[in-house]
């Protein structure tokens, strides 16, 4: 399908590689379809596009990069919602907040992760039980130089 985004501009991708969250995102609840785009080769970081909005757009990163003990604890309801018994069965990202202007100052969600069963692309923003802070700045302790720029 062609994918006309604000971002990268008019791209092509498979359709098989939507990625469909029932309830949305939290403050979208009426887009549910996203792809997972690279910000660039080098980058660890990658971006959540909505297939619907041109504009928007998640810079996302994986956690481990971030926290190598990251650990995180779905619950039953949306692992079932998630179509897995286990969380270890999910891919996990989470969303970067990179303010205008002061990118040093990016930090990272780690109370409320996506995950997406690679298998059925069925994904959802969860909130954990793990006490992870919902800002957590990656500038401070970043172990493998997430570049913070967009």
């Amino acid at each position: 399908m062609k994918l006309t985004t604000t971002r990268f501009g008019t791209i092509e991708v498979g359709e098989e590689v939507a990625l469909y969250f029932s309830d949305g995102i939290p403050g979208f609840p009426d887009t549910l379809r996203y792809v997972i785009l690279d910000h660039d080769k080098e980058s660890p970081i990658k971006w959540l596009q909505a297939i619907e909005h041109a504009d928007l757009a998640f810079p996302i990163v994986d956690p481990y990069d971030l926290v190598a003990d990251y650990r995180v604890t779905v619950s039953p309801a949306d692992l079932a919602a998630l179509g897995v018994a286990h969380s270890r069965d999910l891919v996990t990202f989470v969303i970067l907040t990179i303010p205008n202007g002061a990118p040093e100052r990016t930090t990272a969600n780690l109370r409320a992760p996506v995950v997406a069963n690679p298998n059925t692309h069925l994904a959802k923003q969860v909130l954990v039980v793990e006490d992870y802070p919902i800002r957590y700045p990656i500038a401070e302790t970043n172990p493998v130089g997430v570049e913070c720029a967009p």
